[in-house]
C-alpha cells in the first residue's frame, strides 16, 4: 500500500510538472505571438502615418515629400518610397518599420476640392434692395485677367456686376457709366452663390481669424501658398465692421460676416465673400484698393455698396479665373478619394 501510494504521488508530481511546463511553454508562445502582432500593427500604422504625412505636406506646400528618407516616429520609422503625381492623381508607396517588422502600402488617390462658390462676375450681389454709389476713377471689370490682374487672358470673360434684380442692375449701370466692363457689363443673375453655405468650412480651416476692428500692414500668404482669412462676429449683426487700411496684401479666400471697409493700398487676389444683415461695403476714396478674382456680396435685408476712386487709378475689382482657381485649390480645402489601396 505504501509503495502504491508513493508511485501515485510520484506520478501525480510528474503530471503536474508536465502540465506546468506546458502552461509555461504556452504562455511564452502566446507572449511571442502577441509581441509579433504588436510589431506588425506598429509597422502597419507607421506605413499609414507616412501616407498622412505625405498628403499633409503636399497640401501645405504643393510639393511631394523627399523619397527614401527614413523618419523616426513613435519608436519606429517610416518613409515615402515613391510619390508620383499626374494631374490630380497620386500614386504612392510607403513603408513602416518597427523592430524587425516592415510593412509596405501601395495606393492610388484622386485629389479633388470641396464645393466652391460659383462666381458669375467681378462682383456678384445676392441681395435686394441694393444701394450702389460710386465716384472718382473706380472701375469694375468682368473680363478675365491673369492672377495678379496685370494682363487680360483673352477668353473666359464674365459680367462686370451681377445683381439680384433688373432694377438693381439699372442703378449700378447709372452710377458707373463707362466704367464697368464685361460680357455684359451689368446683368440680372439670381444664381449667385450664398456665402453662408461655405462659412463653416472656412471657419474650420481658417489660417487667420479676426474680430471687429481696424487692421493694417498685413500680408496673407503668397501666390503659391494662398490662405483662408475669416472675419466673423459669430452672428449676423448690422453693427459689426472690420476695416483694412494701409498696405495689405493677400492671396486666397477672405470671408467677412458683417460690414467691410477697405482703404489704402489693399490688394487681394482670390475670392472675397461678404454677408450678414444690411451689409455695408465701402471702398473709400483713400488709396487704390483692389480685388483680383471675384467678390460675392449677400445680405438678408439688402446691401449698400460704395466704390470710390481716389488716387491715380482708383479702386477696382477685376475678375480672374486664375486667382479663383488658386483659392479653390487651397490645401486645407482638398480631399482624397481612394482609387486603389493595396497592403
Amino acid at each position: 500500500m505504501g509503495r502504491t501510494a508513493l508511485f501515485l504521488v510520484m506520478g501525480l508530481g510528474a503530471a503536474m510538472g508536465y502540465i506546468g511546463f506546458q502552461m509555461y511553454n504556452s504562455s511564452e508562445i502566446a507572449m511571442e505571438t502577441q509581441y509579433a502582432y504588436l510589431k506588425y500593427v506598429n509597422a502597419r500604422n507607421l506605413a499609414r502615418t507616412a501616407v498622412h504625412a505625405a498628403l499633409r505636406h503636399y497640401d501645405r506646400t504643393n510639393e511631394p515629400l523627399s523619397e527614401g528618407v527614413d523618419v523616426s516616429f513613435n519608436q519606429g520609422r517610416f518613409r515615402i518610397d515613391s510619390l508620383r503625381t499626374q494631374g490630380d492623381t497620386l500614386r504612392m508607396v510607403t513603408t513602416g518599420s518597427f523592430a524587425e517588422s516592415t510593412y509596405t502600402m501601395r495606393l492610388t488617390l484622386f485629389r479633388t476640392t470641396r464645393p466652391f462658390p460659383t462666381v458669375n462676375g467681378a462682383i456678384g450681389i445676392r441681395a435686394t434692395p441694393l444701394t450702389f454709389t460710386s465716384n472718382g476713377k473706380a472701375t469694375i471689370d468682368g473680363r478675365n485677367y491673369s492672377a495678379d490682374g496685370s494682363t487680360l487672358v483673352g477668353s473666359g470673360d464674365k459680367t462686370g456686376v451681377a445683381t439680384w434684380t433688373s432694377a438693381d442692375s439699372a442703378e449700378v449701370a447709372s452710377e458707373l457709366p463707362g466704367k464697368i466692363f464685361g460680357n455684359p457689363p451689368v446683368k440680372k443673375d439670381t444664381t449667385t452663390a450664398n456665402p453662408i453655405e461655405y462659412m463653416q468650412e472656412y471657419i474650420a480651416n481658417a489660417d487667420y481669424t479676426y474680430g471687429p476692428g481696424t487692421y493694417s500692414s498685413i500680408t496673407w500668404g503668397s501666390p503659391t501658398d494662398p490662405k483662408i482669412i475669416v472675419c466673423d462676429a459669430g452672428n449676423d449683426t448690422a453693427n459689426y465692421k472690420v476695416k483694412f487700411s494701409g498696405d495689405v496684401k493677400g492671396y486666397g479666400i477672405l470671408a467677412v460676416r458683417g460690414n467691410l471697409e477697405v482703404t489704402g493700398n489693399f490688394d487681394f487676389q482670390g475670392l472675397v465673400v461678404v454677408f450678414g444683415t444690411n451689409n455695408v461695403i465701402n471702398f473709400t476714396s483713400s488709396g487704390t484698393p483692389q480685388i483680383v478674382g471675384g467678390l460675392i456680396i449677400a445680405g438678408n435685408a439688402g446691401v449698400s455698396v460704395t466704390l470710390n476712386g481716389g488716387g491715380a487709378v482708383g479702386a477696382k475689382v477685376k475678375y480672374s479665373s486664375a486667382a479663383l482657381e488658386r483659392a479653390r485649390n487651397i490645401g486645407r480645402l482638398r480631399y482624397y478619394t481612394i482609387l486603389d489601396w493595396y497592403e
